[in-house]
């Protein structure tokens, strides 16, 4: 009977987990959960009306899209856009825009330049990834914020290696919120 009672609350464990069975393993860390599974390196990508614009797996990573951009972006399917963009750093409302066009709007705000990147954007964040949210678009103005604050996703979340996860966002237009990124994953950037 006992035998039984274990193996019934083993079965309540897994099925109440909050990541999928893909990511789940016996014995494991939160960060060993989930680094068996493959992030796609972001290649680039061309949307009219996106300056910069890299995909990765069902998430596009990129600059602020134009309302042009946007409407092409849900005809191809995407159906979440998430921001990092403060509210006032565009002269039309976005958020009016990407709801009309039948998407999730999500701002995830992070000022310009970015000093540090807090535990509540990266949880933010991950509450959009993790729950399945479909084609989804990550942007900020350049594509540099968005992607720092995805590569603290990677490595925090996701169990990336700090040093991979860097590397991916680079690809994905990271460039001055480095130095952010870093003391956030705690990488001697002399060391890089």
């Amino acid at each position: 009977m006992r035998h039984l009672a274990f193996l019934l609350g083993i079965a309540l464990l897994v099925a109440c987990s909050d990541r999928p069975p893909e990511q789940r393993a016996e014995g494991a860390g939160s960060a060993s959960l989930t680094a068996s599974v493959p992030i796609p390196e972001p290649a680039p990508c061309q949307i009219e009306g996106m300056e910069n614009c890299a995909k990765t797996g069902d998430v596009l990573i990129g600059s602020q899209p134009t309302e042009a951009a946007l409407e092409t972006l849900a005809a191809q399917g995407y159906k979440t856009v998430v921001t990092t963009r403060a509210e006032g750093e565009i002269d039309w409302d976005e958020q009016a825009k990407v709801e009309s066009l039948g998407m999730r709007f999500v701002r995830i705000p992070m000022p310009s330049p970015v000093t540090e990147i807090s535990d509540d954007q990266v949880a933010q964040l991950d509450a959009v990834l993790s729950q399945g949210a479909g084609p989804t678009v990550l942007h900020c103005g350049s594509g540099n914020r968005v992607s720092g604050l995805w590569a603290v996703w990677l490595a925090a979340d996701r169990g990336l290696a700090p040093s991979e996860a860097l590397r991916l966002a680079a690809l994905a237009g990271m460039g001055s919120v480095r130095p952010a990124v870093e003391r956030r994953l705690g990488i001697d950037s002399i060391a890089q």
